[in-house]
């Protein structure tokens, strides 16, 4: 019996039932498709059997491989149990923490932290993932994710971290050349730069006792709310967008807030800013020093002066 079998090569295995695809589990390893396919044939020769059916385009499991899928499922999973009973015994935490963040988000407050954190944590490693796109924690092999929105109910673990705060904002430039929009029906006079993302234009919602929905438009739509700030920076329009994202142009006088008096948002349910993990029956003890961190940090954002977000 070969018991040269690597945890790798186990978990390529598991990867390559669940994806189907050498390619797919290969773009998520950070490997190449040549590596994935060489890997699965050397296992398949030190268990000495074939556990998987190469298709023109597709992969499939041979009944052996079914059977060894099963047992390897259990394999990984003691071995994951182990290490987090080690990592919660230990003094410090320990470990890789893989992160999933929006992209503007964790550039903007994620990043500043994360020297603090390790230097804080010295045995801990983080792997951050930044994406917009909706993600299968579990699959993906995701310990922390960091979204922000209308909570959902959901399998997952939630802690809020803060509440997503919303104001309108224009350029002096613009505000000087079109003036300054007092009423939401004055709206309908403005330039609008709207975030048109895959479920179509972002409705904006505008109210003094209750919010309500407005039809806006404008000459610039795009599904990156980094250029509609560049825009609305230079000159072009209102854009609606939450403090955490335009705060650094509003401290430094960039961007103006308009119709402060008014609620703003883009939806009318209340969005906050939240971390999800797996529900498990203990998390590990490097997962939750990262929240505890984040929590904290959220709480005492950076800018003193203007805070980012209404701390829950």
């Amino acid at each position: 019996m070969n018991y040269d079998v690597s945890l790798l090569e186990i978990k390529l295995f598991l990867l390559t039932t669940q994806l189907g695809s050498f390619s797919e589990v290969a773009r998520r390893q950070d490997m190449t498709p040549s590596s994935v396919s060489r890997k699965m044939s050397q296992l398949e020769e030190k268990v000495g059997t074939k556990l998987l059916h190469r298709h023109t385009r597709s992969l499939s499991l041979t009944d052996e491989g079914a059977a060894f899928s099963k047992h390897c499922a259990e394999i990984i999973e003691q071995y994951e149990l182990v290490v987090e009973r080690i990592e919660q015994r230990a003094d410090t935490p320990r470990g890789t923490v893989k992160i999933s963040a929006p992209v503007a988000f964790g550039r903007q407050h994620i990043a500043p932290y994360l020297s603090e954190l390790l230097e804080q944590y010295p045995l801990l490693k983080i792997e951050i993932q930044q994406t917009d796109a909706i993600i299968d924690p579990a699959a993906d092999g995701i310990d922390l994710m960091i979204r922000i929105g209308v909570p959902q109910d959901s399998s997952l673990r939630m802690k809020r971290l803060g509440k997503q705060r919303y104001v309108m904002a224009a350029s002096a430039g613009y505000l000087k050349a079109y003036g300054v929009p007092a009423t939401a029906e004055e709206l309908k006079q403005h330039n609008c730069l709207v975030f048109k993302g895959t479920n179509g234009l972002q409705r904006w919602f505008i109210g003094k006792e209750q919010l309500e929905s407005f039809e806006v438009s404008g000459s610039l739509y795009s599904n990156n709310a980094e250029t509609l700030v560049s825009a609305a920076v230079g000159g072009s329009g209102l854009v609606v967008f939450p403090t955490w994202l335009i705060g650094d142009e509003l401290k430094t006088g960039k961007l103006v807030v308009v119709m402060s008096d008014y609620q703003v948002s883009t939806s009318y349910e209340q969005q906050v800013i939240s971390a999800l993990y797996l529900d498990t029956d203990k998390l590990a003890a490097k997962v939750r020093v990262v929240i505890d961190f984040l929590a904290e940090k959220f709480a005492h954002p950076r800018n003193k002066e203007l805070c980012y977000w209404d701390i829950v």
